[in-house]
């Protein structure tokens, strides 16, 4: 009988430490070599090249570059997120990012239960002084580059935006459009529109509307809605500066650039800074300088483009790379 007992003790034991020690439900695995463990907790798929999929890269950068052990858990309910955050502390996973600012309340919470584990947070504006980062790509920055083409190459200083929903990161890109604008042509007046959603049809029609009141060039940052704009702009045979994805292929003669962020950079400079032991629990911003906020090249339009504003915009991204200009300063 006790031997009965010991036994079924033992297995209960293992069970136990096996459960503690697995990856977080759901989630898949990639091992390799290296010591350090990092784990991402996704909304979406890992095939969204959107959102989800760009900082899984970012993970299996820091695997094929790095050494790191790394594992992700995509397409996460809600009700979940404690359990999977939980269950990645405590199978001693070094480094947890959580991909977007709906992850943050939760992992809070598990930091406070897992002091030795860094918690990285997308889109997160808090932090708890002590093992969470919060990780923002700067829309500012994304507007003034397009701003800065704007501004160059309108030929009656009117320029026409149309916006999504006011909500923060698109009111950045809006603030950074003018100031970017300015910055090169002091004359430019920036004309904007917030739709409120992303409805391509609105969009389309506010953009037509631009047109009508004397805007001879157009950006937009509306989401699936920014298509609306671009066949307006191609309607009426003018030019537009896109943002969020390369828009080139849909109007390769309208499109003169896209201004988009880059996740993956984001995610891979973080784990590079937890690599190198300078990871802080702060909010951290990401841009040109970072090389996060990039500019396509000019596609089908290279030539309509004058050579002194390509080299203009040159100079521009050049002197953010080398901090010779802050673009943070340009703001009120």
């Amino acid at each position: 009988m006790k031997r009965t007992l010991s036994l079924v003790l033992l297995a209960l034991l293992l069970v136990g430490m096996f459960s503690a020690c697995r990856d977080a439900p759901g989630a898949s695995s990639e091992t390799s070599s290296g010591a350090l463990k990092a784990a991402i907790l996704l909304p979406g798929p890992i095939s969204d090249i959107g959102w989800s999929g760009p900082a899984y890269q970012g993970l299996v950068r820091l695997r094929d570059e790095l050494g790191f052990e790394i594992s992700f858990n995509e397409q996460i309910a809600a009700s979940d997120y404690e359990n999977v955050f939980r269950a990645y502390a405590q199978a001693g996973y070094d480094i947890i990012f959580g991909h977007g600012n709906q992850f943050y309340e939760t992992a809070a919470i598990t930091a406070e239960e897992f002091p030795d584990t860094f918690f990285a947070i997308t889109s997160g504006f808090m932090t708890n002084d002590k093992n969470i980062c919060g990780i923002n790509l700067s829309s500012r920055d994304v507007g003034f580059l397009v701003g800065a083409l704007m501004g160059m190459m309108t030929e009656n200083n009117q320029l026409g935006s149309v916006a999504g929903s006011e909500i923060p990161p698109l009111m950045g890109i809006v603030q950074g459009v003018e100031v970017g604008a300015k910055f090169v042509n002091p004359d430019a007046a920036l004309h904007n529109v917030f739709i409120g959603g992303a409805d391509a049809a609105t969009a389309k029609e506010a953009g037509l509307a631009l047109v009508d009141m004397g805007c001879d060039i157009l950006t937009t940052c509306a989401d699936v809605g920014s298509i609306g704009v671009i066949n307006a702009a191609t309607e009426r045979g003018l030019f537009l500066v896109a943002t969020a994805q390369d828009f080139a292929k849909q109007a390769p003669q309208t499109v003169l650039a896209s201004v988009m962020t880059d996740i993956t950079q984001t995610i891979f400079a973080i784990g590079e800074m937890y690599y190198a032991g300078t990871l802080e629990p702060r909010v951290y911003n990401f841009g040109i300088r970072e090389y996060a906020v990039t500019m396509t090249g000019y596609g089908e339009l290279e030539d309509d483009i004058p050579q002194e504003v390509k080299d203009k915009m040159q100079q521009i991204i050049d002197e953010i790379h080398s901090e010779t200009l802050i673009v943070a300063d340009l703001f009120d």
